[in-house]
C-alpha cells in the first residue's frame, strides 16, 4: 500500500472518497493519502444516509484527512468497514504512544466526551474507500456536537502524527497480507 502526505491545504468536500481520487494525483493502486484542511461535506457527496436524511452538517475549519482506497474484486462494503475500524484502532495506538487516551465508540474516537474524529467507509465497483478526519481545531465544527481537537492536546504540527498513523496502518495491512500468503487454507 502506497502512502503519501500532501503538503498543501485541501478542502475535503466528500468528493475525495469517490473512486480513483488518488489516481488523479498520480497514485496507482492501494493507497493512503493524507492532507489537512477545512471540511464541508456537500449533501451530494454525503455517504451516510442517516446523516443526509437528518440534514446534518459535517464541517470543520481544519482537520487531518485520511483517504484510504483498496482495490478488490469484487469490492466489499463489509471489508471497507472492517478496514475502517482497523484504521481507528491504529490511530488510537499512535495517540496512546504519545500519552493521549482516547475512547472508541464504533468508528469514532473521543477525548473525554469530545468527538475527535469523523469517519465513513464505502465500497464501489472495484475498491473500498475510507475517509477519516481528525480535528486539528474545534473551530467551525457543528455547534450541536461536542468536539475535541489536536490543538487542545498540545499537538501543533499535524505532519509527524500523520506520518506515524500512515506507517502504523500500512504496516498492519502488510502484516495481514503476509499472514494470508503463509497460511494454508482448510
Amino acid at each position: 500500500m502506497i502512502h503519501r502526505i500532501l503538503p498543501e491545504k485541501i478542502k475535503y468536500d466528500g468528493s475525495q472518497i469517490g473512486p480513483l481520487w488518488a489516481f488523479t494525483l498520480g497514485i496507482k493502486g492501494d493507497s493512503m493519502v493524507i492532507f489537512h484542511g477545512p471540511m464541508d461535506v456537500t449533501l451530494d457527496n454525503m455517504k451516510d444516509l442517516e446523516d443526509k436524511k437528518a440534514g446534518k452538517t459535517i464541517q470543520g475549519d481544519d482537520l487531518i484527512h485520511i483517504i484510504v482506497e483498496r482495490f478488490d474484486s469484487p469490492a466489499s462494503m463489509r471489508l471497507a468497514y472492517y478496514m475502517q475500524r482497523l484504521l481507528m484502532v491504529c490511530i488510537m495506538d499512535v495517540l496512546m504512544r504519545q500519552g493521549i487516551q482516547t475512547t472508541r465508540f464504533g468508528d469514532d474516537l473521543f477525548i473525554d466526551e469530545g468527538k475527535l474524529t469523523v469517519s465513513i467507509a464505502t465500497a464501489g465497483v472495484t475498491s473500498e474507500k475510507i475517509h477519516c478526519g481528525i480535528n486539528i481545531t474545534t473551530e467551525g465544527t457543528p455547534a450541536e456536537v461536542r468536539t475535541a481537537s489536536l490543538e487542545e492536546l498540545g499537538i501543533t504540527d499535524w505532519r509527524p502524527l500523520a506520518r506515524e498513523i500512515a506507517e502504523t496502518y500500512v504496516n498492519e495491512i502488510e502484516d495481514i497480507e503476509g499472514d494470508i500468503v503463509k497460511t494454508r487454507s482448510l
